[in-house]
């Protein structure tokens, strides 16, 4: 773990990735949980009002379509009571009294609206009146007034049943809208529990991801011969463990590297030297300072310079290679004529062109550069050997210099077996040796055309093999006139 690490990872160090990923889709599942949930409250809520609300309402409508109908039959009972005076009309009015005054009473429960309620109470109020007059007093004057009364009392039956219809439709618009605004709310809520989902996700994901990247990282960079910066991974403790094997990795394959860096100075050290006996050796016997030599003498002497060279030109490419790998080192820039050190490079490459029967063409325009000498004639001189190991007797190898948009464009052309299709793109891996690579006077190592790119690569130009041509290879160098640092 590390200080840079997030503070829920601190705290949760899983054991393993896997624990981390199922961890990561509950806290992920949490948010949609929590929105069915309160979608489950909410509609439990929204229909247990809606039943609350249709239960009143039906409740009101029935409550007072009874006290009407109970009101028509008191009215009818007290005319019969009045008329015949009869002991049993006297008692189906007092029947109908008490019902009256009970439904009366379970009116005022429901939520009607303060002028309703008023009707009710007056109603309470005029249906006793006339009941204890009609039930206590016996002048005729007296009841037939109270029996009037049922007209009023009649009318404000039928007012508090119209309230009861429009409290069924107060009931659903008020529905409606509490429906309203559960949505609404479902709404909000969905969007908070939204976002946060998306920063869940996105934070675990980060966990997730991060370890990988680390991992990714340090083996692109032991992939680059990167071996000096350590390789650390933050996460589950088995990614942990797995970085700590990778920079386990680093520090062998850093070991390795200084012990072939050793290796490989040593052994060109030791070839360099009996080699620079053997050229300084073909040198006097070629100056005759040993005595004069007969014409298949000069012939072999030759042949023992030319390929004493050959020899040279194959040791430097492993030393240039292995010195830190040609990218590592940068270039010593400076102006100079690239056409004057082509041409020096042909110059140099007579003896060998003479000696494989081959001609070479030029067409050099007067080009400068400004970039590292030694790199960038170990380019061509690299590419310009290839062309001549791989092209036949009495054939020619062409090579041009041009100005191009701020470009220099070189291009060299042989008549060789050229280079297949599907090898184009591997001719300058390291060590690398197409199928035509063993027909060659002398073998090479398969470095040069690699240390090539990566001298051009250094300068920000390119070099490629284009398979425009029949016969032959033909590749093509482009450097920058100002190269950029």
């Amino acid at each position: 773990m590390t200080q840079g690490d997030p503070i829920i990872v601190q705290l949760f160090r899983p054991k393993s990735f896997l624990i981390l990923l199922l961890a990561s889709f509950l806290f992920v599942a949490l948010p949609l949980l929590a929105a069915l949930a309160g979608s489950a409250y909410f509609m439990d809520k929204m229909a247990a009002k809606s039943t609350q609300a249709v239960f009143r309402s039906a409740d009101s409508a029935r409550v007072s379509r009874m006290l009407l109908e109970q009101l028509v039959a008191q009215e009818r009972q007290a005319r019969l009571y009045d008329i015949l005076a009869e002991a049993e009309n006297l008692v189906g009015f007092s029947e109908k009294h008490e019902s009256i005054q009970l439904l009366l009473e379970q009116l005022v429960n429901f939520p009607f609206s303060p002028e309703v309620q008023s009707s009710i109470a007056k109603l309470q109020m005029l249906e006793s009146e006339v009941f204890t007059v009609l039930a206590t007093e016996k002048a005729s004057r007296k009841r037939k007034i109270a029996l009037a009364r049922y007209q009023e009392i009649n009318d404000l039956a039928h007012a508090v049943q119209n309230a009861s219809h429009k409290l069924m439709m107060q009931e659903t618009e008020s529905l409606q809208k509490e429906a309203l605004r559960y949505q609404q709310m479902m709404f909000w809520l969905t969007c908070i529990l939204f976002f946060a989902c998306l920063l869940l996700i996105s934070f675990f994901a980060s966990l997730l991801i991060r370890p990988i990247r680390q991992i990714d990282k340090g083996i692109l960079r032991l992939g680059e011969g990167d071996f000096v910066t350590p390789i650390s991974v933050s996460g589950p403790q088995d990614l942990e463990f797995l970085g700590t094997k990778l920079d386990w990795l680093r520090d062998r394959l850093a070991e390795l590297e200084k012990e072939r860096n050793k290796f490989v100075a040593h052994i060109s050290h030791e070839l360099k030297t009996p080699l620079s006996s053997i050229r300084e050796s073909a040198g006097l016997l070629g100056e005759e300072l040993a005595g004069p030599l007969t014409t298949q003498q000069k012939e072999v002497v030759r042949i023992l310079s030319n390929n004493s060279r050959l020899l040279q030109t194959l040791i430097e490419n492993i030393v240039n290679f292995n010195m830190a790998q040609a990218r590592h080192v940068p270039p010593r820039k400076e102006p100079f004529a690239l056409d004057r050190m082509i041409f020096e490079i042909t110059e140099d490459l007579k003896p060998i062109l003479l000696a494989n029967s081959l001609s070479l063409q030029q067409n050099l325009a007067p080009v400068s550069i400004n970039g590292d000498r030694n790199q960038i004639r170990t380019v061509i001189d690299n590419v310009l050997s290839n062309a001549i190991k791989h092209s036949p007797t009495e054939s020619v190898i062409a090579i041009s210099l041009n100005a191009d948009n701020g470009k220099a464009v070189i291009d060299i052309i042989d008549a060789g077996p050229g280079i297949p299709a599907e090898e184009l793109s591997k001719i300058f891996l390291p060590f690398y040796q197409g199928k035509s690579g063993t027909k060659g006077r002398v073998k090479g190592t398969g470095l040069g055309l690699a240390i090539a790119r990566e001298y051009i690569t250094n300068h920000q130009g390119t070099i490629a093999a284009l398979p425009d041509i029949p016969e032959g290879a033909h590749f093509r160098l482009i450097l920058p006139l100002e190269v950029i640092s």
